[in-house]
């Protein structure tokens, strides 16, 4: 493992100069490996501790917060995914003005290992923000991505498996490891956002007093509806977001939904389609996708239209201008 130099900016994200943080500890004598694994490790005890221990303070937390104004149940569960990584880490909602991070940390810190403990204690530092991927190393797998506010780039491993459109972008919180960053409990991944309207909301929340944290709710409820304006560009992109979470929930693989998305964005491109209702389209859209790229004989429109809360004539409607436009592009 290459040596950092003592005067660089430490690389667990303190923000302090190496010598001063992890350099004092002599964290470079140590695997990076070991000390990754160890914290993937506290990640995963952490989220159980978390569900296991305070799941009723969640709860709570999950209520105070939660606004009614997704007429979606998808972006109902999308926005309770940001609250969560954002509850876990960052809202003081236990006795003493103590975070459950804090909890966990007290309750386990003279079993955590010290190199891999310093590192550890700096993730509730890290605020949840807006990422763009800018691409993804095929040699090593690792994910680069752009934090819109600041412009810094982190690199961050990917699962096996797991794939991500070129500047689409993503809601998270990094947190520091010994080497490199990763997305804390989950992520949002925004296929079809506008980003200059997402930036544009980063800065105002941003500028609010105490900052992105205290105001991450009223920005993540203003990011994801900012979808439901009647224009039509946004509209397509709403049919993508539909489709994409539909798709997520069942296990499909990114690279059938980035297909799935590829064709929508070919139809569009061709047809330019005007409608009201984008549940009707986002069905039909996984109607085409599940017949001629995964050839699954078994769904039904019915069965698809259900799941999307449309129309079944609706569906069928537009499955067949999908179908005709698109027969030549499918494969």
């Amino acid at each position: 493992m290459s040596k950092y130099q003592r005067n660089e900016p430490c690389p667990c994200g303190s923000g302090k100069k190496y010598k001063k943080c992890c350099g004092a500890f002599n964290i470079t004598d140590f695997s990076s490996e070991v000390i990754n694994g160890e914290l993937d490790r506290l990640h995963q005890q952490f989220v159980s501790f978390a569900m296991n221990k305070h799941s009723q303070t969640i709860d709570e937390q999950m209520t105070r917060f939660t606004k009614s104004d997704y007429d979606n149940e998808d972006m109902n569960e999308i926005y309770k995914t940001g609250l969560m990584i954002w509850i876990l880490l960052n809202v003081a909602c236990l006795q003493g003005g103590q975070t459950i991070f804090d909890a966990f940390f007290q309750a386990y810190r003279n079993r955590i290992k010290h190199q891999a403990q310093h590192i550890f204690r700096q993730w509730p530092n890290a605020v949840p923000s807006v990422y763009e991927v800018l691409g993804v190393d095929q040699a090593s797998g690792q994910l680069s991505a752009k934090e819109l506010l600041t412009d810094k780039t982190y690199p961050i491993p990917t699962a096996e498996g797991e794939t991500f459109m070129e500047g689409s972008l993503i809601i998270g919180t990094l947190v520091p490891y010994a080497d490199r960053y990763n997305f804390f409990y989950s992520m949002i991944k925004l296929y079809s956002y506008d980003k200059e309207n997402v930036m544009e909301l980063l800065r105002h929340y941003a500028a609010k007093d105490d900052g992105l944290n205290t105001h991450f709710p009223a920005f993540l409820t203003d990011a994801l509806l900012h979808e439901a304006d009647s224009d039509e560009h946004q509209q397509h992109d709403r049919v993508v977001q539909l489709f994409a979470n539909h798709m997520v929930d069942k296990g499909f693989s990114d690279e059938v939904i980035l297909k799935g998305i590829d064709l929508w964005n070919k139809y569009c491109k061709q047809e330019t389609p005007s409608f009201v209702k984008s549940e009707s389209y986002a069905a039909a859209l996984e109607y085409f996708v599940q017949k001629t790229v995964l050839n699954n004989t078994a769904m039904t429109q019915g069965q698809v239209a259900s799941e999307y809360g449309a129309s079944h004539g609706t569906v069928s409607t537009h499955y067949r201008k999908l179908s005709q436009t698109l027969a030549d592009t499918k494969q």
